[in-house]
């Protein structure tokens, strides 16, 4: 339809307000005379104001998602908050760059796959990106596939729909619309259509989406896949866009998710799981495995690929961690010798903690858990092999709220402190030598001297680690865990504890510790690749490992229970209270481990009301325990001990 009238947004407006009085009103700039969709090549002189919020949308995908588009809720159409891993999703895709040679944008991420649980929001995010995309680009085509044709018109419809909601100088103008697809005046088309062996074959593809991609028949799946994605990868605009539930692991989906991971292809991959959604929680898992199933939960709400397996942590764990999880960042080591250049992108630390600071011994422990790769040999370098890993975990006392909560059959004195993630090496290409390297220039150049523990596993190469640590002149073996490298033989003697540990048959036992631990907040691991690895964690037959994702950084932090085991880490945890600074806590906690029950010196729950909410009342030595606490409490996001002269954190 060519236009000849020239409207703007006072004038749409007039029109419609007429319209609502059943006036005869001039309908040519709506889309077969609804009001809600605006037609194909209108004349529209847009504000200097609208031209701005343009540019600014077209720009800012999450601005223009937050701010304009609307969807059915319960409260009716309307705009809604994006949580931030629907933020996460919408800048990844969204990102464009300027290609000099074409005079054009093209997409920043050109391949990416998402794993989402079912009740996330998944849906309405990706019909969010394309009604961003169709509204502000030219000439382009995008395609929406799925095993069954109701989801592809189910993603059309919402984008219809977010049309429908947008201010009309935001309106794309449409030609042509339908259940399956529709076409704008701005040269953008978008179909859909169930997968067939030669769906789409025929038009050029800027944008290909396969929703549901794990539940294709797979072999029209993998006919499609070598018809279609060889021309789509070729040109340089286009974008490939998958997503699925899981659905075992002989399928498509899982190769490229699984190489994706593993940074063997060109997709950037995204996984989004029920517990991040508020308000499903344990109670709300536990209803839905109830109506719904124990295996068709694991596969659709905890995104498993085996559907008879369990993850080890629960939601409320995995979204806790994701609560506090950082991005750790280098540090270039100023005390140490070790080579920068080779190991700067080996050794990572959370981001309020500088290995450069002034460590008092008197109040610093730390802990190294290594997890140690069985090897591999040098013409494999480019096969996916497991990584060496070490994680690095500050000792801590627990806030004195924390320990008042401990029952007194737990008041020991391995229960007043906590492990807390601050470093982490991973690396899969050099050998253990090199773990070993890094190691040692922390422990004996960056940390006091005697002022940490390692975990060592001694299954595959640990004796050749362990042996490079000892060529130190600082090393002595009391710096290493010891146990049972073979579990005692009831009415015989106790075999001889060694250096280290082997994981045998009692790793389910110890993965199961390590759990609780988390739970009660004794181990608390906080960094990004470390959540992952548990976010797919779990029982597969008989024993523990990661599904579908390596799980080197996870068992090395659930082997931490096997220290929290040995007597040993005890009388170390001793030592260190005794060798700190005199102070009300300190003294408390030395009170608990000394009586734990009987103690008349302990403050009962009437004088710890009392110092608390009335410290004028209160003795000047409760008073100051009840600062302490405060402190503990006012920074319980951050870090205990934050800003305290001797502890080496940021201010």
């Amino acid at each position: 339809m060519v236009q000849s009238k020239v409207w703007n947004t006072q004038i749409v407006n007039e029109t419609l307000e007429q319209l609502r009085y059943s006036a005869e009103v001039d309908l040519d700039c709506f889309h077969q005379r609804d009001p809600e969709l605006k037609a194909d090549n209108v004349l529209f002189q847009l504000t200097h104001e609208e031209e701005q919020e343009f540019i600014k949308c077209s720009q800012n995908i999450e601005y223009f998602v937050e701010t304009y588009c609307q969807f059915l809720t319960d409260y009716g159409r309307q705009t809604v908050d994006l949580r931030d891993f629907q933020r996460d999703i919408l800048n990844t895709i969204g990102e464009e760059v300027w290609l000099e040679d074409l005079e054009d944008l093209g997409p920043k991420v050109r391949n990416y796959i998402l794993m989402a649980s079912r009740q996330t929001g998944k849906t309405t995010t990706i019909s969010a990106f394309f009604a961003w995309y169709l509204c502000f680009h030219t000439d382009r085509n995008m395609l929406i596939l799925a095993n069954k044709q109701a989801t592809t018109t189910e993603i059309v419809s919402k984008v219809v729909n977010v049309f429908r909601g947008l201010p009309f100088f935001l309106k794309p103008g449409i030609k042509k619309i339908g259940a399956l697809g529709l076409s704008l005046d701005n040269g953008c088309m978008l179909t859909s259509q169930a997968t067939t062996k030669t769906a789409a074959i025929g038009f050029t593809i800027h944008v290909l989406y396969i929703d549901e991609f794990a539940h294709i028949n797979q072999k029209l799946a993998r006919s499609f896949w070598r018809s279609v994605y060889p021309t789509l990868s070729s040109s340089r605009v286009s974008q490939c866009i998958i997503s699925s539930t899981p659905d075992g692991v002989d399928n498509l989906f899982f190769e490229i998710w699984d190489k994706a991971n593993k940074g063997q292809n060109s997709f950037v991959w995204k996984r989004v799981d029920y517990w991040e959604v508020p308000g499903h929680d344990d109670t709300w898992a536990e209803k839905i495995k109830a109506d719904f199933g124990e295996e068709e939960f694991a596969q659709e709400f905890e995104l498993s690929f085996d559907r008879k397996s369990n993850l080890l942590l629960t939601g409320s764990d995995l979204a806790w961690i994701r609560r506090i999880h950082k991005k750790y960042k280098y540090h270039e080591l100023e005390k140490s010798k070790i080579d920068e250049i080779i190991y700067r992108d080996l050794i990572k630390w959370h981001p309020d903690f500088d290995p450069n600071g002034d460590l008092d011994p008197k109040l610093v422990r730390f802990v190294f858990s290594n997890d140690i790769a069985e090897g591999k040999e040098e013409e494999e370098e480019g096969k996916d092999n497991d990584f060496n890993v070490t994680t690095l975990w500050i000792v801590e006392p627990k806030s004195v709220s924390k320990i008042r909560k401990l029952r007194k059959d737990e008041r020991i004195i391995k229960n007043l402190f906590r492990m807390r993630q601050i470093g982490l090496f991973r690396d899969n290409i050099g050998d253990e030598e090199v773990m070993a390297k890094v190691n040692r220039a922390i422990a004996f150049e960056q940390f006091p001297k005697e002022t940490f523990k390692w975990v060592i596993e001694m299954n595959f190469n640990g004796k050749a680690y362990l042996n490079k640590l000892m060529e130190d002149e600082e090393f002595s073996e009391d710096m290493v865990m010891r146990s049972h490298h073979a579990a005692p033989v009831p009415g015989e003697k106790a075999p001889r504890k060694k250096a280290g540990f082997k994981t045998t048959s009692n790793k389910e036992y110890f993965c199961k510790l390590g759990k609780k631990l988390i739970s009660q907040r004794t181990i608390i691991p906080n960094e990004k690749e470390t959540l992952a690895e548990f976010g797919a964690f779990g029982k597969v037959k008989n024993t523990y490992k990661g599904i579908a994702k390596h799980d080197d950084i996870a068992m090395s932090s659930l082997n931490l229970s096997r220290l929290y085991e040995e007597p040993e880490y005890s009388d170390w945890l001793y030592d260190f209270l005794t060798e700190m600074p005199e102070s009300p806590l300190k003294k408390y906690m030395m009170e608990i481990i000394q009586e734990p029950a009987e103690s008349s010196t302990e403050m009962n729950d009437d004088e710890f009301k009392a110092f608390y909410e009335n410290p004028d009342a209160a003795s000047n030595e409760q008073e100051e325990i009840r600062r302490i606490w405060m402190s503990h409490e006012k920074n319980s996001s951050k870090w205990p001990g934050m800003g305290r002269p001797g502890l080496p954190w940021k201010s």
